[in-house]
């Protein structure tokens, strides 16, 4: 592989906009950018629907990542009939543009973010038949997943999980359960682990103070969560004057029944909820926490996954309060870079948010601590020189 090298990011769908994963693409896209790469990432489906927010053409440039939509449009169709005419057309197009684009500057690798082994079957095709290598991006325990939701495991996840790891070159697993998982599947199968990442740059910029004093959490409506904080907050010793901010993005629906879960706590008229904000105005209520919140659950799925948002409370500087779940126990010390509950329990969970009420300073010192192990395992630009010379590295 030369110094000037070719990347194509496959399998993921409507970026540049989304949450944690099409984070992930940015951050990895610029990280091997400033190793000398070029980075297009193709989106095989039109996924967002019309809205004034959202001002995507079919192709185009983020920042230095080049991107384009398979399907010839970033918006999806009202229609049943034409939403489905375009995932086909999707599909077939989406061949033509790997083929042009090897032809005019030859694509060296190929990273797939896609848990579908039939997709995952053609992209092993098509990078043999045109010549350039596959990494796997293996980010979620997607049997687990489906577990959780009731929900039985699927013939995809069976063979994905058993038998997907042999059609690509290498693989870069998010966590250490993942990482076993794949030599448990595949011994031989080289592995880059990657975990979160985060643009520490963008933390620099934040000026704005907010009045009151909070915890805050910021993730999906997982209401089992929610309610675990909610009771942990209700229970603390002395909150008068410290708020609960809860940054929450889903439908309607789920709104309503987060304002139906505040409503049962005593202390809800000091719970503030968000939705949708502005990255900005996110990285400012980050900034200005007293702690930030992420209780983990010791279940297989939270033990393989390492959630984006503790990557962005590192950035902050400010003190993460979590559990000795997964990943936590492989980057984080109590009372020194983090404030860990050593079981997934509301009221030790509270103890570890009174503590930063009654030692604000030693708190600072362990948003601190917090803040360099994040710039140390976290920063997306470590990794862009790892990845080039993983790629280089395989058979």
């Amino acid at each position: 592989m030369s110094e000037n090298f070719n990347v194509v990011y496959l399998g993921s769908d409507g970026f540049p906009v989304g949450l944690a994963e099409i984070q992930k693409i940015k951050l990895v896209s610029k990280s091997l950018i400033e190793v000398g790469g070029s980075v297009t990432v193709i989106s095989r489906n039109a996924v967002h629907a019309p809205s004034p927010s959202v001002t995507l053409k079919k192709s185009g440039k983020y920042g230095e990542i080049d991107y384009v939509f398979a399907s010839g449009t970033p918006f999806k169709p009202k229609s049943f009939v034409k939403r489905n005419l375009l995932k086909v057309w999707g599909a077939i197009n989406e061949v033509f543009i790997i083929r042009r684009l090897n032809r005019k500057k030859k694509i060296d690798f190929a990273i797939v973010s896609s848990k579908r082994f039939g997709i995952l079957l053609l992209y092993r095709f098509l990078s043999k038949l045109l010549g350039f290598k596959v990494l796997l991006n293996f980010a979620e325990y997607n049997s687990e997943l489906r577990k959780e939701k009731g929900k039985k495991k699927s013939l995809n996840d069976s063979l994905f999980e058993k038998y997907g790891f042999n059609y690509v070159d290498g693989v870069i697993p998010i966590s250490e359960l993942l990482l076993n998982f794949v030599r448990k599947n595949a011994p031989n199968k080289p592995c880059l682990k990657i975990p979160v990442l985060c643009d520490f740059d963008k933390f620099e910029q934040s000026d704005e103070k907010q009045n009151e004093q909070y915890f805050l959490f910021c993730g999906a409506p997982n209401f089992e969560l929610i309610s675990f904080i909610l009771n942990a907050y209700d229970t603390l010793n002395n909150h008068s004057d410290v708020h609960l901010y809860l940054v929450v993005n889903g439908p309607a629906a789920a709104q309503k029944k987060l304002k139906s879960c505040i409503t049962k706590i005593k202390n809800a008229d000091k719970v503030r909820t968000f939705s949708k904000l502005p990255y900005p105005q996110l990285v400012s209520l980050y900034s200005n926490a007293m702690g930030l919140l992420i209780p983990l659950r010791p279940t297989l799925r939270d033990i393989a996954r390492f959630p984006h948002k503790i990557g962005e409370y590192t950035a902050s500087g400010n003190p993460i309060v979590t559990t000795n779940v997964g990943e936590v126990k492989n980057y984080f010390e109590d009372e020194q870079s983090a404030l860990i509950a050593e079981n997934y329990d509301e009221i030790e969970f509270a103890k570890k948010m009174n503590f930063i009420l009654e030692h604000p300073d030693r708190a600072r010192k362990i948003g601190e601590g917090g803040k360099t192990v994040g710039l140390e395992n976290f920063d997306y630009r470590i990794y862009g020189e790892k990845i080039k010379s993983f790629v280089i590295s395989l058979p």
